[in-house]
């Protein structure tokens, strides 16, 4: 395991109970999922369980993979559109809390594991298991500034997808007037520490992101940034940044 996803299991595993605990984080991943729920069009999928949808969706099998997953956010987001959900994260804790909470919520077609399949080592052979491939979307959600390798990210979540397939990355878009997440004064301890864990604390622009995704073989890039900024963390320390979607298409 590289120094940042050690870093970042042992941060998570620490926070996983209090990830969502303060005020200024349920309001920003709250925020996260009311957009991402309003553009679920534009992703391809559809409420499954409103009872006017079409007929053609009532039977319908729709896999997502969370990676990244943390305790399950774009998970729980998604659940009425998706009808299973497998969470990877690199921390034991934070796959217990998404775990618990599909117990909570009774939805036993969400589990997670602990695991790394953006690792420059060979992937634990527990994923090499047919189960763990051919979905029908892969997510990032706000997930991606905490990784080292990002082409190779970007290339092992198309890998896992059918054909037809859909990854889309949500994340921080980079400003040049921002110093940066961890660059904003006095912050909150949570930010603080977390800032520690992130090698790419600017965020990504849109031709960063599709020159990933063309490289990965994809089509049908496209990218849109949320209207409404989020504030991370509180008092004077706090500051706001634009959220994007970046999605593609495997071939």
């Amino acid at each position: 395991m590289s120094d940042f996803a050690t870093k970042n299991r042992d941060h998570f595993d620490k926070t996983a109970k209090s990830y969502d605990a303060k005020p200024w984080q349920k309001k920003l991943l709250g925020q996260v999922a009311e957009d991402l729920r309003d553009h679920r069009q534009w992703l391809g999928l559809s409420d499954l369980r409103a009872p006017d949808g079409p007929d053609d969706t009532k039977d319908v099998e729709v896999k997502l993979l969370d990676y990244a997953c943390g305790p399950g956010s774009v998970s729980y987001a998604l659940a009425p559109c998706i009808t299973a959900s497998t969470g990877i994260d690199v921390s034991t804790n934070m796959v217990a809390e998404f775990n618990r909470r599909a117990s909570e919520a009774h939805l036993p077609n969400f589990r997670a594991m602990v695991g790394d399949l953006c690792t420059l080592q060979d992937v634990a052979e527990d994923f090499h298991d047919p189960s763990l491939f051919n979905f029908d979307f892969a997510a990032i959600g706000l997930g991606f500034h905490h990784f080292e390798h990002l082409q190779l990210s970007v290339d092992r979540l198309f890998g896992r997808l059918r054909t037809g397939g859909v990854l889309f990355i949500i994340d921080l878009l980079e400003r040049s007037e921002d110093p940066g997440l961890g660059g904003h004064g006095d912050q909150d301890d949570f930010v603080k520490e977390s800032s520690r864990t992130v090698p790419h604390k600017h965020g990504f622009s849109r031709e960063a992101m599709e020159g990933m995704f063309q490289a990965a073989g994809c089509k049908d890039f496209d990218f849109i940034v949320w209207e409404r900024p989020v504030v991370i963390g509180e008092g004077e320390g706090a500051f706001e940044k634009l959220v994007f979607v970046a999605k593609g298409t495997k071939w």
